[in-house]
Protein backbone atom coordinates (compact mmCIF):
# COMPACT_ATOMS: atom_id res chain seq x y z
CA UNK A 1 0.00 0.00 0.00
CA UNK A 2 2.73 2.26 0.93
CA UNK A 3 4.48 1.74 -2.60
CA UNK A 4 1.33 2.14 -4.44
CA UNK A 5 0.80 5.63 -2.33
CA UNK A 6 4.61 6.57 -3.27
CA UNK A 7 4.01 5.94 -7.39
CA UNK A 8 0.63 7.78 -6.97
CA UNK A 9 2.01 10.70 -5.47
CA UNK A 10 5.14 11.00 -7.66
CA UNK A 11 2.82 10.78 -10.38
CA UNK A 12 0.82 13.56 -9.50
CA UNK A 13 4.33 15.67 -9.03
CA UNK A 14 5.19 14.94 -12.33
CA UNK A 15 2.23 15.79 -14.20
CA UNK A 16 2.22 19.06 -12.23
CA UNK A 17 5.99 19.75 -13.20
CA UNK A 18 4.44 18.46 -16.97
CA UNK A 19 1.30 21.50 -16.74
CA UNK A 20 3.91 24.20 -14.71
CA UNK A 21 5.55 24.65 -18.46
CA UNK A 22 3.54 24.89 -20.87
CA UNK A 23 3.75 28.24 -22.53
CA UNK A 24 0.21 30.46 -21.19
CA UNK A 25 -2.42 31.56 -23.99
CA UNK A 26 -2.20 34.32 -26.19
CA UNK A 27 -4.31 37.25 -25.38
CA UNK A 28 -7.38 36.84 -27.46
CA UNK A 29 -7.52 39.38 -30.07
CA UNK A 30 -9.76 42.32 -29.82
CA UNK A 31 -13.25 42.43 -32.42
CA UNK A 32 -14.84 46.26 -32.76
CA UNK A 33 -17.53 47.01 -33.92
CA UNK A 34 -18.75 50.37 -35.60
CA UNK A 35 -21.75 51.83 -34.37
CA UNK A 36 -23.32 54.94 -34.73
CA UNK A 37 -26.07 57.04 -32.01
CA UNK A 38 -28.69 57.86 -35.03
CA UNK A 39 -32.28 57.68 -33.69
CA UNK A 40 -34.50 56.23 -36.50
CA UNK A 41 -37.50 58.52 -37.49
CA UNK A 42 -40.79 57.66 -39.24
CA UNK A 43 -41.00 57.95 -43.12
CA UNK A 44 -42.99 59.93 -44.51
CA UNK A 45 -45.62 59.04 -47.15
CA UNK A 46 -43.67 59.15 -50.45
CA UNK A 47 -40.17 58.49 -49.08
CA UNK A 48 -37.58 57.45 -51.10
CA UNK A 49 -36.60 54.03 -51.17
CA UNK A 50 -33.12 54.23 -52.05
CA UNK A 51 -30.28 51.31 -52.46
CA UNK A 52 -27.27 51.51 -50.63
CA UNK A 53 -24.50 50.11 -52.71
CA UNK A 54 -21.51 48.32 -51.06
CA UNK A 55 -18.93 50.73 -51.08
CA UNK A 56 -15.94 50.27 -53.28
CA UNK A 57 -12.15 50.53 -51.44
CA UNK A 58 -8.36 49.55 -52.15
CA UNK A 59 -6.95 46.66 -50.64
CA UNK A 60 -6.14 47.99 -47.60
CA UNK A 61 -9.77 49.25 -46.54
CA UNK A 62 -11.47 46.12 -48.43
CA UNK A 63 -10.35 43.82 -45.33
CA UNK A 64 -11.29 44.05 -41.26
CA UNK A 65 -8.33 45.08 -40.45
CA UNK A 66 -8.33 48.38 -38.09
CA UNK A 67 -5.60 50.65 -40.06
CA UNK A 68 -2.47 53.28 -38.96
CA UNK A 69 -0.32 55.64 -40.33
CA UNK A 70 2.97 56.59 -39.06
CA UNK A 71 3.90 58.94 -41.33
CA UNK A 72 0.42 59.94 -43.70
CA UNK A 73 2.05 57.76 -46.63
CA UNK A 74 2.43 54.41 -45.29
CA UNK A 75 -0.56 52.65 -43.80
CA UNK A 76 -0.51 49.19 -41.24
CA UNK A 77 -2.88 46.99 -39.80
CA UNK A 78 -3.14 47.01 -36.09
CA UNK A 79 -2.03 44.36 -34.27
CA UNK A 80 -4.84 41.85 -32.39
CA UNK A 81 -7.67 44.06 -33.28
CA UNK A 82 -9.90 44.16 -36.02
CA UNK A 83 -13.52 45.35 -37.15
CA UNK A 84 -16.46 42.91 -36.84
CA UNK A 85 -16.67 42.58 -40.46
CA UNK A 86 -14.62 44.19 -43.57
CA UNK A 87 -14.87 47.78 -43.64
CA UNK A 88 -16.70 48.33 -46.44
CA UNK A 89 -19.51 46.14 -45.18
CA UNK A 90 -19.83 47.98 -41.76
CA UNK A 91 -19.45 51.30 -43.47
CA UNK A 92 -22.55 50.37 -45.96
CA UNK A 93 -24.65 49.26 -42.56
CA UNK A 94 -24.03 52.32 -40.66
CA UNK A 95 -25.28 54.46 -43.62
CA UNK A 96 -28.33 52.28 -43.77
CA UNK A 97 -28.52 52.87 -40.08
CA UNK A 98 -28.07 57.32 -41.23
CA UNK A 99 -30.94 57.33 -43.58
CA UNK A 100 -33.21 55.74 -40.86
CA UNK A 101 -32.47 58.99 -39.14
CA UNK A 102 -34.35 60.86 -42.57
CA UNK A 103 -37.91 60.64 -42.99
CA UNK A 104 -37.44 61.19 -46.60
CA UNK A 105 -35.61 58.63 -47.27
CA UNK A 106 -35.64 54.47 -46.52
CA UNK A 107 -32.29 52.43 -47.49
CA UNK A 108 -32.12 49.23 -48.44
CA UNK A 109 -29.41 46.33 -48.90
CA UNK A 110 -29.29 45.21 -52.20
CA UNK A 111 -29.50 41.76 -50.81
CA UNK A 112 -33.50 43.14 -49.94
CA UNK A 113 -34.38 41.89 -53.48
CA UNK A 114 -36.54 45.22 -53.38
CA UNK A 115 -36.93 47.25 -56.56
CA UNK A 116 -35.72 51.13 -55.53
CA UNK A 117 -36.18 54.30 -57.48
CA UNK A 118 -32.49 55.64 -56.81
CA UNK A 119 -28.59 54.07 -55.38
CA UNK A 120 -25.70 55.41 -53.70
CA UNK A 121 -22.68 54.33 -53.68
CA UNK A 122 -19.13 55.56 -51.61
CA UNK A 123 -16.03 54.94 -52.76
CA UNK A 124 -13.39 54.84 -49.41
CA UNK A 125 -10.72 57.25 -49.86
CA UNK A 126 -9.54 57.54 -46.41
CA UNK A 127 -10.77 55.15 -43.20
CA UNK A 128 -7.55 55.45 -40.86
CA UNK A 129 -5.97 56.97 -37.77
CA UNK A 130 -2.86 58.98 -38.77
CA UNK A 131 -0.55 59.90 -35.77
CA UNK A 132 0.41 62.85 -37.49
CA UNK A 133 1.94 64.07 -33.60
CA UNK A 134 4.51 61.31 -33.33
CA UNK A 135 3.72 57.94 -31.92
CA UNK A 136 3.35 58.98 -28.25
CA UNK A 137 0.67 61.12 -29.28
CA UNK A 138 -3.23 60.63 -29.56
CA UNK A 139 -4.10 60.11 -33.36
CA UNK A 140 -5.78 61.76 -35.66
CA UNK A 141 -9.36 59.63 -37.11
CA UNK A 142 -9.49 60.33 -41.12
CA UNK A 143 -13.11 58.93 -43.11
CA UNK A 144 -12.89 60.04 -46.69
CA UNK A 145 -15.84 58.86 -49.33
CA UNK A 146 -16.75 60.26 -52.28
CA UNK A 147 -20.82 59.68 -52.73
CA UNK A 148 -22.65 59.17 -56.08
CA UNK A 149 -25.95 59.81 -56.52
CA UNK A 150 -28.32 58.11 -59.29
CA UNK A 151 -31.12 56.48 -60.52
CA UNK A 152 -31.40 52.68 -60.24
CA UNK A 153 -33.36 52.23 -63.42
CA UNK A 154 -30.65 53.40 -66.02
CA UNK A 155 -27.91 54.83 -63.62
CA UNK A 156 -28.47 58.01 -64.73
CA UNK A 157 -26.36 60.26 -62.27
CA UNK A 158 -27.89 62.85 -59.81
CA UNK A 159 -25.03 63.88 -58.14
CA UNK A 160 -21.52 63.66 -56.59
CA UNK A 161 -20.42 64.65 -53.41
CA UNK A 162 -17.13 64.49 -51.69
CA UNK A 163 -17.15 64.43 -47.86
CA UNK A 164 -14.27 64.21 -45.04
CA UNK A 165 -14.74 63.93 -41.19
CA UNK A 166 -11.80 63.87 -38.48
CA UNK A 167 -11.94 63.07 -34.82
CA UNK A 168 -8.79 63.42 -32.92
CA UNK A 169 -8.44 60.25 -30.29
CA UNK A 170 -8.06 60.26 -26.57
CA UNK A 171 -5.08 58.56 -26.41
CA UNK A 172 -3.34 55.58 -28.10
CA UNK A 173 -4.95 53.11 -26.94
CA UNK A 174 -6.76 51.01 -30.08
CA UNK A 175 -10.55 51.31 -28.28
CA UNK A 176 -9.72 55.30 -27.98
CA UNK A 177 -8.71 55.02 -31.86
CA UNK A 178 -11.97 53.21 -32.54
CA UNK A 179 -13.84 55.40 -30.95
CA UNK A 180 -12.67 58.48 -33.30
CA UNK A 181 -12.95 56.48 -35.91
CA UNK A 182 -16.18 55.59 -35.34
CA UNK A 183 -17.19 59.39 -34.41
CA UNK A 184 -15.85 60.61 -37.89
CA UNK A 185 -17.92 58.09 -39.75
CA UNK A 186 -21.21 59.02 -38.18
CA UNK A 187 -20.32 62.37 -38.82
CA UNK A 188 -20.07 61.34 -42.50
CA UNK A 189 -22.69 59.58 -43.51
CA UNK A 190 -24.97 62.44 -41.41
CA UNK A 191 -23.19 64.83 -44.35
CA UNK A 192 -23.96 62.37 -46.81
CA UNK A 193 -27.80 62.00 -45.74
CA UNK A 194 -28.35 65.60 -45.54
CA UNK A 195 -26.36 65.83 -48.99
CA UNK A 196 -29.08 63.34 -50.06
CA UNK A 197 -32.10 65.82 -48.53
CA UNK A 198 -30.95 68.61 -50.31
CA UNK A 199 -30.51 66.59 -54.15
CA UNK A 200 -33.67 65.23 -53.95
CA UNK A 201 -35.18 68.61 -53.05
CA UNK A 202 -33.88 69.95 -56.24
CA UNK A 203 -34.13 66.80 -58.99
CA UNK A 204 -36.55 67.31 -61.43
CA UNK A 205 -35.48 63.70 -62.69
Amino acid sequence: MKTRFLFILGLTAGLSGCLSVLPSPKPAPAVYRLNTAINPVVAVQGAEIIRVDRPSASQIFSSNDIVVSMDGRKLSAVAMSSWAEATPIIIQGTLVEALEGSSEFVGLLPSSGARTGTRVHLAVKNFEANFDRGAESAPLAVVQYRVTYARADDRKLIGTHLVRETRRADSVNVSSIVSAIEGANQAAVIDIVKWLETQRATDSR
